[in-house]
């Protein structure tokens, strides 16, 4: 079964064409289906690039474009080979390499996210990590990193995924308590040392971010998913905001609001220089206090007054238990 290709918008071209010059100096005269394998693209899409290629250059003196300020290709060899082979070109000398240390730091986010890959993509991850680092100006630096080990079976969720199927798992929310919850899995995120399932949950009827350490008894259901959401469809912000959450009012501290972007807070009002109030939703109140707990001393519940009970009775608590 083919699979259609998203048709390239201008950003992409512009951005595509400036790699496309220095990978035909490096490369020489190259075929355009390794062209196409190479940038992900059609064998189409590659010969409109050419042509677009043709008609680019640099003026001259004079603002006129003469024939030495264009790129030129082998257009025999284009037209009855199929290859491509740069004969002129302008302004563009190399190709621009990764310094060590951003070579370094692509790899170590490539391991650290390894654990979730299947085992039958582990050639693609290498391959991959080969062409970072010959892409880089000198050999990467070593950075040791540790990958976030992943609580459950994922293959539970990958075979949901392919089959269209929901899951079951008993999950223990903020509260200490044990829901059953079934859910249509869209996406893993990871977040620190801590992955989240992004996914329609049956119960709430509503997008839903589990995370995976508080899961049991992950199973595949018989049941097909009943949400048509995909991957494209999800918010940029972990944690979804839904009609049936309730709203609490934070006073926070300015410097502290890039740690709570995940929540997607919304300010209220400029308290002072260094203050503002944001209103986060939450599907449940029990997980106020462990939201605030997460940067003491920088978020103070301001409403409702049921939120501001919970975590005064949760810090009286945790210092019962930490008192001798």
């Amino acid at each position: 079964m083919s699979v259609s290709r998203p048709r390239l918008e201008a950003a992409d071209r512009v951005t595509l064409l400036m790699s496309f010059v220095p990978y035909l100096l490096d490369q020489g005269p190259v075929s355009v289906d390794q062209i196409a394998e190479h940038f992900d693209i059609s064998t189409t899409e590659v010969s409109g690039l050419v042509q677009l290629l043709a008609l680019s250059g640099l003026p001259g003196g004079d603002g006129l474009y003469q024939h030495q300020d264009l790129f030129d290709i082998n257009w025999d060899l284009f037209e009855e080979e199929q290859i491509v082979e740069l004969w002129n070109h302008v302004a563009v000398d190399a190709t621009p390499k990764f310094s060590s240390r951003e070579a370094a730091a692509l790899v170590a986010g490539l391991q650290y996210i390894s654990g979730i890959i299947p085992d039958s993509d582990k050639s693609v991850l290498q391959a991959l990590l080969a062409k970072i680092a010959e892409g880089a100006s000198a050999h990467p630096e070593n950075i040791l990193i540790s990958a976030a080990p992943v609580p459950v079976d994922l293959e539970i969720i990958r075979d949901a995924v392919r089959t269209d199927k929901s899951i079951t798992f008993s999950y223990l929310n903020s509260r200490s308590e044990r829901l059953d919850r079934a859910v249509d899995p869209i996406r893993l995120d990871l977040v620190g040392q801590t992955w989240y399932l992004r996914g329609w949950c049956h119960a709430r009827s509503a997008l839903r971010t589990f995370r995976l350490d508080r899961m049991n008894n992950l199973a595949l259901s018989g049941e097909p998913r009943v949400s048509t959401l995909t991957d494209a469809d999800l918010p940029a912000e972990l944690f979804d905001v839904s009609a049936t959450d309730i709203e609490v009012i934070f006073l926070v501290n300015k410097k502290a609001l890039p740690f709570l972007s995940p929540y997607k807070p919304r300010v209220v009002a400029s308290v002072s220089d260094d203050e503002v109030t944001v209103a986060v939703g939450f599907a449940d109140m029990g997980a106020v206090p462990r939201f605030v707990m997460q940067l003491p001393g920088a978020i103070t519940v301001q409403s409702p007054p049921e939120a501001r009970e919970l975590v005064i009775s949760w810090a009286k608590r945790s210092q019962r238990t930490d008192t001798p």
